[in-house]
């Protein structure tokens, strides 16, 4: 009984007693996504001196593909006669979303400062659509509204470092690889009845032969819609650089 006694009195006085005297929440607006016309925030919670956990939030209206000049020269122009893959990379809007959660351990003397290691991972999501305007054997064209989807998974670790100047906060998101997988989906419903047998096999043919790195479309077309899918999985790069507020 004394033990026992003992014991769970120890336990009140380490539980009712706090972290050390320090400001353990940090806002931060990640600058690096503002000329990408990305929102990206993150909220941070030190849970001791050393370790910290932290969500990120990124939201992008509808707008044009970033790195199209990238995408373009990944095209492989062989398998895309018929430049459906550029007039993706010029002509689609995409908007996205993506939630970050990731833990941090920091190597500095001060608390929540200094170089850090943090292993993250991301669920995300992209809307896409996309107008293609398809020249049909007799010269004419056809326009295909193709609406679609994306959904996001990946992980990886971050390496970074942070300084606090009194209340605000200044985090560099040095380099952060990683590795996801990306599912993707678009449909366009109308009447697709005027496309004749070989139209309809060569616009197949156009959408599937739009890819990067190898990693093709399958598509589908009949007289009422039009659909095509595709799962790319790719290596990335987090990067970026966050001022903050710490309370």
């Amino acid at each position: 009984m004394l033990a026992a006694s003992c014991g769970t009195s120890l336990w009140a006085q380490n539980d009712s007693k706090d972290l050390p005297d320090f400001k353990k929440n940090i806002i931060k607006l990640n600058l690096f996504s503002l000329p990408l016309k990305n929102i990206s925030l993150q909220y941070e919670r030190g849970l001791n001196e050393k370790m910290s956990v932290a969500l990120g939030v990124r939201l992008q209206p509808k707008g044009a593909i970033p790195f199209q000049g990238t995408l373009r020269k990944s095209i492989d122009d062989d398998n895309d006669t018929s430049n459906a893959g550029l007039d993706f990379i010029n002509s689609a809007r995409i908007s996205n979303w993506a939630i970050t959660p990731e833990f941090r351990y920091y190597f500095g003397k001060k608390p929540l400062n200094g170089f850090y290691i943090a292993p993250f991972v991301r669920i995300g999501g992209y809307g896409i659509d996309w107008d293609y305007n398809y020249q049909k054997d007799d010269g004419s064209y056809k326009l295909v509204h193709l609406k679609g989807r994306s959904t996001a998974f990946s992980g990886g670790i971050l390496l970074g470092a942070q300084w606090h100047l009194k209340n605000v906060v200044l985090d560099w998101w040095i380099a952060g690889p990683q590795y996801g997988s990306y599912n993707i989906s678009l449909d366009a419903t109308g009447d697709f009845s005027d496309l004749s047998p070989d139209d309809k096999a060569d616009l197949k043919e156009n959408i599937e032969g739009i890819g990067w790195d190898g990693n093709k479309f399958k598509a589908t077309v009949t007289d009422k819609n039009v659909k095509a899918e595709n799962k790319i999985s790719l290596p990335g790069l987090r990067t970026g650089f966050c001022i903050g507020y710490t309370f």
